[in-house]
């Protein structure tokens, strides 16, 4: 979208030598359809070129008593704007002076004092129209920064909506080795007690004992199905925690339940060291019993015949810490 010029980059700003000459060049102007105002130093032309302006007209002996101010001006300049000078001059430019001053201006034009109105008019006309080309070269390089931030936005865009696009699928992936574990443990000991109830003839205190973990596990099986249909929160971590008071040491027995049945197949010694202090605590229980059966079943998983799984349990200030350690092979750090 163009940005057309304004009013005041539209204007001639005018500096004559007298009075008289800056009420004649502004009706020759305003004649012409030209907008121009009249500035009475040249500073006061400087900081009106900062405001803009379509094109200067300048004495020569304004520049001569002081050119630096319009030659600064004109040195800061963006890089598409060269400002037309219109210098008006008893001289000529032959005058060494003014060919030192107007050096050091860039786009001027010198006209000769006294000069021709039409051809004043002709001279400004066409500094206008050079100077409207400029703008409209301001206006493609604006557009053409906005097209490149857009372009930068779209593709920051498209990059971060590829990462998330990527995270999600990595969370799924996770989410599915993760399910597999998680529904494969209840699993593990509702058949391992049913083998141990379908085989010989079991006490009434293992039938009892083998009800309750079957039936626990049952539950807990019939939880992680609830979690797998409300995909939504595990894929963005929001799941919900029952935070209430935990028996730590109740959770960590119906863990040890679960897989006790693998450990007696491989002949494998449950080792608990409970401390008294380390319970009740705050938390979600069921979460706790998912932890400690991972832990425990790779522990059983990896050690080996005659082997030990041992669980502990204290008080650390205000903070209760469990660990499971085995004497499995392990792996190198």
């Amino acid at each position: 979208m163009t940005v057309e010029a304004t009013t005041a980059e539209r204007r001639v700003l005018v500096l004559p030598p007298t009075r008289r000459d800056a009420e004649a060049l502004g009706t020759v102007l305003a004649g012409a359809g030209i907008a121009c105002a009249v500035c009475p130093t040249l500073t006061a032309l400087a900081a009106e070129v900062a405001r803009g302006a379509g094109a200067v007209v300048v004495s020569e002996e304004a520049l001569h008593a002081g050119p630096d101010g319009l030659a600064a001006v004109l040195r800061a300049q963006p890089v598409w704007s060269d400002l037309p000078v219109i210098v008006l001059s008893r001289a000529g430019v032959e005058s060494p002076a003014l060919a030192r001053e107007v050096g050091a201006l860039g786009n001027v034009s010198v006209l000769e004092r006294p000069v021709r109105m039409t051809t004043f008019v002709s001279v400004v006309g066409t500094a206008l129209r050079a100077r409207q080309r400029q703008y409209e070269v301001r206006d493609h390089l604006a557009e053409r920064k906005t097209a490149e931030e857009q372009r930068a936005a779209l593709l920051e865009a498209e990059r971060a909506a590829r990462a998330e696009a990527e995270r999600a699928s990595r969370m799924k992936d996770e989410f599915l080795a993760t399910l597999s574990h998680e529904l494969r443990t209840p699993l593990n000991a509702i058949f391992g007690w049913a083998q141990v109830l379908s085989t010989g003839e079991p006490t009434t205190e293992d039938v009892r004992e083998g009800v309750e973990v079957i039936e626990r596990n049952a539950r807990a099986q019939t939880r992680i199905i609830e979690d797998l249909l409300d995909m939504s929160r595990i894929v963005s971590g929001t799941i919900r925690l029952h935070v209430q008071s935990v028996d730590l040491a109740a959770v960590v027995r119906a863990a040890l339940e679960t897989v006790r049945p693998a450990a007696d197949a491989k002949g494998v010694r449950l080792d608990v060291r409970h401390d008294p202090l380390a319970t009740p605590i705050t938390g979600d229980a069921h979460r706790l019993q998912q932890v400690f059966w991972n832990l425990l079943t790779n522990a059983v998983k990896f050690t080996g015949r005659g082997g030990v799984v041992r669980v502990a349990s204290h008080r650390h200030e205000s903070l209760v810490e469990v660990s499971v350690t085995d004497t499995g092979e392990g792996i190198r750090p």
